[in-house]
Formats: C-alpha cells, sequence, structure tokens
C-alpha cells in the first residue's frame, strides 16, 4: 500500500491556526456572555465560569472533529 507523503509546513501551520480559532473563540464568546449575565442577573461569577466550562467543552470538541476530519487522530 502506499504511503500518503507528509503535509507541507503551510498546511501544519494552517491547521494549527485552525486549531487555535476553534478553541480560543467558543471560550472568549461564552465567558463574555456569561459576564453579561452576572450582570444582568447580580452573581457573583457564576455564569462567567458556566461560560469557561462549556466553551472550553465545546472548543476540544471542535478540536477533535477537525483533526478527525483531516485524519490526524
Amino acid at each position: 500500500m502506499k504511503q500518503k507523503p507528509p503535509p507541507s509546513v503551510w498546511a501544519s501551520m494552517a491547521l494549527m491556526g485552525q486549531l487555535g480559532f476553534i478553541i480560543a473563540v467558543p471560550i472568549a464568546l461564552l465567558a463574555i456572555g456569561g459576564n453579561y449575565l452576572d450582570g444582568v442577573v447580580h452573581t457573583a461569577h457564576l455564569f462567567v465560569l458556566l461560560g469557561l466550562l462549556l466553551g472550553l467543552i465545546s472548543g476540544i470538541y471542535g478540536a477533535y472533529r477537525l483533526l478527525t476530519h483531516t485524519r490526524l487522530l
């Protein structure tokens, strides 16, 4: 069976950039939304922590899907 050649440097850098966005954007957006909800409801960082947790979970899931789609995992 013929082996696939390794990806180029640019393809690897593009994948790392995608991973950064896929992980960072949900965490930031849900944390900002949680901060807003904390201000509206007057709670002490409850929704910020919940947003961070949900953002982390969704970021990891998105990264997993990206890496399995590119067949790296």
